[in-house]
């Protein structure tokens, strides 16, 4: 009996082993790294057997993701990109509160969002991205085709607070098509004054949805984003 469960457990590992090249990972024998390296099979500092604590989740992503970090990667970020709109940096905020009304966020309604907010309720890299899985690129938590991701923190930006030209300072209409006339700029038009994308900038271009239709991402970008239409951002 003992050994037909030994041949039937061996079989399943080598199932499991067989079929691992078919898991979109990012972390994995490409990029020289094991599961060893972010995760603690005991003792581990995080909740989620991670080689760090809770709050510093992103700290350990960054050891890698970040210029002359331990592996090399094509994606890198450093604290100076942390962005406080207004003022500096080119990449959402991480290790900031999720409930934060100064910039029109609260805590995410999804629960798998929530899963992955530190115990004090921070944001992580992890919040929005998930590091073994691309089925919803890139690499992102939930689809965000239409923007439920980022709304899922900015609900308050959804098209229930449009700017009325009534002398209140509301929120851009998203959600809702471009109409197509030349006073509301369909097609946008590039800094060269000409519509894009004639400048030749991609990274500058308005990208709407099926439709025309305006969304977040229509005009901000999450990641090496510096707000200046006249320069390249970013990968």
């Amino acid at each position: 009996m003992y050994k037909r469960f030994l041949i039937i457990f061996v079989a399943f590992v080598l199932m499991l082993a067989a079929s691992s090249p078919a898991v979109d990972d990012p972390h994995g024998t490409a990029n020289s790294i094991d599961c060893g390296q972010c995760h603690i099979g005991h003792n581990s500092m995080g909740d989620i057997l991670v080689n760090a604590t809770d709050s510093l989740v992103s700290t350990l992503c960054l050891s890698c993701h970040t210029p002359g970090g331990w592996t090399p990667m094509a994606k890198t970020l450093s604290s100076s990109d942390k962005a406080d709109p207004g003022v500096s940096g080119t990449s959402h905020a991480w290790d900031v509160p999720a409930d934060n009304p100064s910039r029109g966020a609260s805590t995410p309604t999804s629960q798998t969002l929530l899963d992955h907010l530190t115990a004090d309720s921070r944001i992580t890299c992890a919040t929005c991205h998930d590091p073994h899985s691309n089925s919803n690129p890139p690499f992102l938590r939930l689809d965000n085709s239409a923007d439920a991701l980022c709304l899922d923190c900015h609900a308050g930006r959804d098209n229930s607070s449009v700017r009325t030209y009534t002398g209140s300072e509301l929120s851009h209409p998203v959600g809702i098509a471009l109409p197509s006339a030349a006073e509301y700029h369909n097609p946008p038009l590039d800094t060269d004054g000409n519509p894009q994308p004639s400048d030749g900038n991609l990274t500058n271009d308005f990208a709407l949805l099926a439709g025309d239709v305006v969304s977040c991402t229509t005009c901000h970008g999450v990641h090496y984003t510096d707000s200046n239409s006249g320069t390249t951002d970013g990968p």
